[in-house]
């Protein structure tokens, strides 16, 4: 009888630990998500490194504090963020407002993943070949179908907000993106090519951009265009592009010269009569 009840108990508690180690994996596999925009599980490199054998390369400690503030990591001078910085493009990976035990879970969860990539829907089959051979055919429509979305001439089909409202993309040496995040003009060798740009699109893993898009997402055949936009952006400037806003330079120039005019005119005016010219004129014509 002794021995049932041992058995019993032995069986419930490997039952509970099984049922843990799931629920701990499901949460790790859900915070990560957030990771799948830079970074795979063993299906190569993204916008950052496979991340696959990790906790194998690097301390747990090195790697919690590194997740959460990748930034701090750098400023401290710690050889291997500024080799992976570097290797990477200069890239900055951002600050994860993550507490340690989340990122123990994405990282055990990094331990027993499978690949980086999910099981394809076979309900969208048909629309991923459509993508595909978007990406292969690599066609001069497909590029300015890519370019009219980026500058908002057409709308993205979710109601989200045209890139060129935040970036640049110098595209046949005409510059008039926005400058309030990252000029995106050599996206496409910074970001790894197609899939760093896919994933960048489709997760965005910065909070001001993912905080736009979370109810208005970018379609995956809009995010094929928008690839191929930035490709041929990158192929038509073989150097970083020196951002030529000559529609907003021109302008503050001309206005900048007009306002020293002014100031000098009046400025020359003052200084060639004195300061009670005018009193002095009036009482000599009145006293005739």
């Amino acid at each position: 009888m002794k021995l049932n009840l041992y058995n019993i108990a032995l069986t419930g508690l490997l039952i509970t630990g099984i049922f843990n180690q799931v629920a701990i994996a499901d949460e790790g596999a859900k915070l990560f998500k957030a990771c799948e925009a830079c970074h795979s599980i063993g299906a190569g490199r993204r916008i950052g490194p496979d991340l696959k054998g990790i906790t194998k390369r690097r301390t747990n400690d090195w790697l919690v504090r590194f997740i959460q503030s990748p930034a701090a990591v750098l400023k401290s001078g710690d050889a291997d963020a500024k080799a992976i910085f570097k290797e990477f493009n200069n890239v900055p990976m951002p600050d994860n407002a993550l507490t340690t035990d989340q990122v123990n879970l994405i990282l055990a969860h990094i331990d027993g993943g499978k690949g980086g990539a999910a099981e394809v829907d076979p309900k969208l089959a048909l629309m991923q070949h459509r993508i595909d051979s978007l990406i292969a055919t690599n066609s001069q429509q497909d590029i300015l179908a890519g370019y009219d979305l980026f500058t908002g001439k057409r709308r993205l089909e979710n109601g989200g907000a045209a890139c060129i409202a935040c970036h640049n993309a110098t595209y046949n040496n005409i510059s008039k993106g926005g400058n309030l995040a990252k000029d995106l003009t050599k996206a496409y060798s910074l970001l790894g090519g197609f899939t760093g740009i896919k994933g960048l699109i489709g997760s965005p893993p910065f909070p001001s951009m993912a905080q736009t898009y979370k109810n208005k997402p970018v379609t995956d055949e809009e995010n094929a265009y928008l690839q191929l936009f930035l490709k041929s952006t990158d192929a038509q400037n073989p150097a970083t592009p020196i951002i030529a806003k000559a529609w907003l330079v021109y302008p503050a120039f001309l206005l900048s010269l007009f306002i020293a005019f002014v100031i000098a005119a009046i400025w020359f005016k003052r200084k060639r009569l004195s300061v009670n010219h005018d009193i002095i004129t009036r009482q000599m014509r009145y006293s005739k």
